[in-house]
């Protein structure tokens, strides 16, 4: 029984060597980082210019749209005074002066340690 290709893998295996890939990496991991960098820059460079200037909307993706964004903006007025009567209220709560029951400062009603 024969394996395809068992030469090529043989004289592949004279010329590489863990090692020498090893030294290979120390020497150039610099560069191969800095060519990675420069790849996803220019990929994000390329989608943000897509996404900017590229765009395109049909007109019924459009109409969908500002049917949508309406929908979110509509003002609902009752809530709004609601909530607008609430805060005046916790207002006026947080205005009134409260009156302290017990002066702590006098010492009257604390029982002692035993």
């Amino acid at each position: 029984m024969t394996i395809p290709f068992l030469s090529l893998f043989k004289r592949s295996a004279k010329r590489f060597s863990f090692r020498g890939a090893i030294f290979f990496w120390f020497r150039n991991y610099k560069k191969f980082f800095f060519l990675g960098f420069l790849i996803v820059l220019s990929i994000g460079g390329w989608n943000w210019y897509q996404s900017l200037y590229r765009y395109h909307m049909s007109d019924d993706e459009k109409k969908q749209y500002i049917d949508s964004y309406f929908k979110e903006t509509a003002f609902k007025e009752t809530k709004f005074r609601e909530t607008v009567e609430n805060l005046q209220a916790r207002a006026d709560l947080h205005g009134e002066m409260l009156q302290l029951k017990r002066n702590i400062f006098e010492g009257k009603g604390l029982k002692p340690k035993k």
